[in-house]
């Protein structure tokens, strides 16, 4: 069965990803004076994720580039991408990309937190041993068909 998960936007400086029959982890979206702020949701690299259901779905890799920069990135900065889930809307086309107040946001992840502590948007768990259990959890559960696609997601994850 898919792992059906909430993040409430609750203007603090963290909430709780909860994750049904998984736990709940502190987690965060969006920085500086967009952290978690349900206000802030088109201001892009700023706001957090808008609210919305969202699949969680492997994240694609990117070519030959994208190999060299994920080295780069795993072995010098220490974040390790392809561990990563990506968080696709559900709204008129299940991709990447949604738009709010006529605002383009997207590459929005489910990942932990990273050296430079920061999140564009993504929901980015405080703990990395959080991330791990729930990443083995999720990559464990049966998949679902994405209805209107031909993609299969781990879980859902219902912004409020």
């Amino acid at each position: 069965m898919a792992i059906t998960c909430t993040f409430s936007l609750n203007s603090q400086p963290e909430s709780l990803l909860q994750c049904y029959g998984i736990g709940s982890f502190p987690a965060f979206s969006g920085q500086k004076q967009g952290r978690d702020n349900p206000n802030l949701t088109s201001v892009v690299n700023i706001g957090p994720i808008p609210k919305g259901k969202y699949f969680i779905v492997g994240r694609q890799s990117g070519g030959q580039l994208a190999a060299i920069r994920q080295f780069f990135l795993k072995h010098v900065y220490g974040t390790d991408r392809s561990e990563w889930f990506a968080l696709y809307r559900a709204d008129e086309t299940i991709d990447d990309w949604t738009f709010i107040d006529g605002v383009k946001r997207g590459n929005f992840r489910l990942h932990p937190i990273g050296p430079m502590k920061l999140s564009e948007g993504c929901i980015t768990l405080k703990r990395s041993s959080d991330f791990e259990n729930l990443h083995n959890q999720l990559l464990r559960t049966s998949m679902i068909s994405i209805p209107g696609s031909t993609l299969k997601a781990y879980g859902t994850v219902e912004v409020k």
